[in-house]
């Protein structure tokens, strides 16, 4: 996801939770060159034919694979996605590959992930665990080198001023020489290729195996029996015959991120419409070192000039990459950080920055060089690096092109990306891209709730904040030294928790309302607070104390600073009664038909739903109804005569989903107990039935 350039070797020797080094450390004392590489200097100049690149030197010592296909090409063999005679090129083939990923369930967390399907058989294989931007450079890698096509990435190395160059032929300067101590990858790793059949037993290197990109990487589907976490480099002896090309894939996504994908010597911008799988979303937040990078892996167009986009994504820390629909990505898309209007945080145009939509340049050799370059059958969709009005521009044609969702339907997207932050944060509770990500679907939820039901801000956050929000409070990231954490625990995260709770607990006692401490750096104690409850609760030893997991200019800052972004207060978002009013003993007046069953609409009040029931809604009236069980519960009314709507709430009072159609039938399933809330859409009324199957 990051790519900041380390000043020191001696930043690098810090020691993961597993007692070994830092995998870029390793690589460095391994290479001599130190990493990540930067991209090209801000004076470098591309356009469609991109620049000059390295000499070609076919069959050297540093060779990965041979490049005997150009990506223009068409070959009549059948392969991992296409039929024979398929007349499609090479460029065409990889998005067909892309486009094929299937969405599975994750391994652990929240929402789908992809299995990846290979020309080896019938093999195929779960997403592994990586950063986002190792997602897009290890899928165009991977193809590249199954299919003996020329592959190169380029970066700046400030140590010694010159350009690197990364691909198919290794890591090499200009004049195609070997940089530092780079391997030699033809003469000391094995290629298998040619010897292995389907059927015929796996071949492993045991040495590639054991290398990781971090100390959080593993590959849960690959850990050993005996209980060995495997990581990355199991990945890549899993996805390669060719072992030459795991070994450059590891170094590959250790030395390059998400800054060299926003540089114009490796990818383009191109216009929304063109918008195809295999191509890469990027946002960009600053010039230097912050980014999040989102491939396209399916593109359809159900109407003509509307498109339905799905992506999929990893994070820091790693994760399987997460599968978003249509519905969810769109978002993404329209983001100014996307390229769009305005000015990042550091002053620099959005849409100088290099995000947005993006294509992979194409390798091709030119006379006895080689040279990444724009195809001519994408000049159409290239958009100059210096037509700033143009990029700028995207975000806003997104909204337009990418077909339309209901309003309904966009409040359940923002809430699913609420609530995938917060599954997040309870794994990653120091994680601040996760805390930014919640508050960005906040944001879009509480235009969206002002819109359809006319609430403020204040109601918004009532019905759908929880203390979980408040605890995990946004922070700046340039003023934070929590955000260079990334080895933070769920058992931490409970711990933390457990804290907030005891102190929302002391505060009832006391009749008060007090917002929770949030979770940051305090000056002075640091996360002290936090390390003593862990201790009186007994799980000191579960408590891990804070490290620096990437360059953190800002490690020395006594005190994280909360976002400035507007929130409302705790106590106002969630109101106590100071003088509850005691009700009358013996009321006069029956429930009317509207409160028939005499609940007075609350979740704590919630009848114990029976099989069937009916009931009626009155304007601006909700029921509550409890499924101990569990169960799929159908409501079903006139629609003509009034709309309802019915929403899923847990028993810890979350959200898990709702049904807000519009026909004579609102729907919801569930296998754990939960509670249904039943109410008018803008305020209709209705008598309904609603029952249990």
């Amino acid at each position: 996801m990051r790519n900041i350039p380390w000043t020191s070797l001696a930043l690098l020797v810090a020691i993961g939770c597993g007692g070994g080094p830092d995998p870029l450390a390793e690589a460095e004392a391994e290479t001599g060159v130190e990493g990540p590489l930067d991209p090209m200097p801000p004076d470098s100049k591309f356009d469609l034919d991109g620049d000059r690149g390295p000499r070609i030197v076919d069959g050297a010592p540093t060779e990965v694979w041979a490049a005997r296909r150009d990506w223009d090409d068409t070959d009549p063999a059948a392969g991992v996605a296409w039929e024979a005679n398929s007349g499609l090129t090479w460029e065409e083939k990889y998005d067909r590959w892309i486009a094929s990923f299937q969405p599975i369930d994750r391994a652990s967390g929240y929402g789908q992930t992809i299995s990846v399907p290979t020309p080896f058989g019938d093999r195929v294989l779960d997403a592994p665990t990586l950063e986002c931007a190792e997602v897009a450079l290890l899928f165009r890698a991977t193809f590249a080198s199954w299919y003996e096509l020329p592959f190169f990435v380029q970066g700046w190395d400030a140590r010694t001023r010159q350009t690197m160059y990364a691909g198919h032929f290794g890591f090499i300067n200009g004049n195609g020489e070997r940089v530092g101590r780079f391997p030699n990858f033809r003469t000391a790793y094995r290629d298998y290729t040619s010897e292995w059949s389907p059927g015929d037993p796996w071949p492993r290197d045991e040495r590639l195996r054991g290398y990781r990109l971090g100390d959080d990487d593993e590959v849960l589907s690959l850990t050993e029996a005996d209980g060995v976490e495997r990581g990355a480099g199991a990945y890549f002896d899993e996805l390669f015959l060719n072992k030459r090309a795991g070994y450059f894939a590891r170094l590959l996504l250790l030395y390059f991120g998400s800054a060299n994908l926003a540089d114009e010597a490796n990818m383009f911008h191109i216009e929304p419409a063109a918008t195809f799988p295999g191509d890469v979303l990027l946002e960009r937040w600053q010039r230097r070192g912050i980014g999040h990078t989102i491939p396209v892996v399916r593109v359809e167009e159900p109407v003509p000039g509307r498109l339905q986009v799905t992506v999929v994504s990893g994070s820091m820390p790693r994760r399987q990459p997460v599968w978003e629909e249509p519905r969810s990505a769109r978002s993404s898309f329209t983001l100014a950080a996307t390229g769009g209007m305005g000015t990042a945080s550091d002053g620099t145009p959005y849409a100088e920055l290099g995000g947005g939509i993006r294509r992979w340049r194409t390798a091709v050799r030119q006379g006895t060089r080689w040279r990444n370059l724009v195809r001519p059958a994408d000049v159409d969709a290239y958009i100059d690096p210096g037509d700033t009005t143009a990029i700028a521009a995207r975000p806003d044609q997104f909204e337009e092109i990418l077909a339309d969702v209901s309003p309904e339907e966009q409040v359940e997207v923002a809430l699913q990306q609420i609530e995938a932050a917060r599954d997040h944060l309870r794994n990653y509770p120091a994680s601040c891209a996760a805390r930014t990500r919640r508050e960005d679907a906040f944001a879009r939820l509480y235009e969206l709730t002002a819109d359809l039901y006319g609430w403020d801000r204040q109601r918004t956050d009532s019905e759908h904040r929880t203390l979980e929000d408040y605890v995990f409070a946004e922070l700046e990231y340039e003023a934070s030294r929590t955000c260079c954490w990334n080895r933070s625990t769920s058992a931490m995260h409970e711990i933390i928790m457990d804290y907030a709770r005891a102190e929302q607990a002391e505060a009832e006692t006391m009749g008060l309302c007090v917002a929770p401490s949030i979770f940051r750096s305090e000056r002075d104690t640091g996360y002290g607070r936090w390390a003593d409850h862990a201790a009186s609760l007994g799980r000191a030893s579960e408590w891990v104390a804070w490290s620096a997991d990437e360059t953190c200019p800002w490690q020395d800052v006594a005190e994280d600073t909360p976002a400035s972004r507007e929130v409302t207060d705790f106590c106002a978002a969630t109101p106590s009664d100071p003088d509850p009013i005691e009700p009358d003993p013996d009321p006069v007046d029956p429930p009317d038909a509207c409160d028939a069953f005499g609940q007075d609409d609350s979740r704590e009040t919630a009848l114990s739903l029976a099989v069937t029931t009916h009931a009626e809604i009155c304007e601006g009236d909700e029921d509550w109804y409890f499924l101990p069980s569990g169960g799929t519960v159908v409501l079903t009314f006139t629609h003509a005569d009034g709309d309802l709507d019915l929403e899923a709430i847990d028993v810890e009072g979350r959200r898990i989903g709702s049904s807000t159609s519009v026909s004579d039938e609102e729907r919801f399933s569930n296998d754990a107990p939960y509670y249904v809330r039943v109410y008018g859409y803008a305020g209709a009324a209705n008598a309904y039935t609603i029952t249990v199957e």
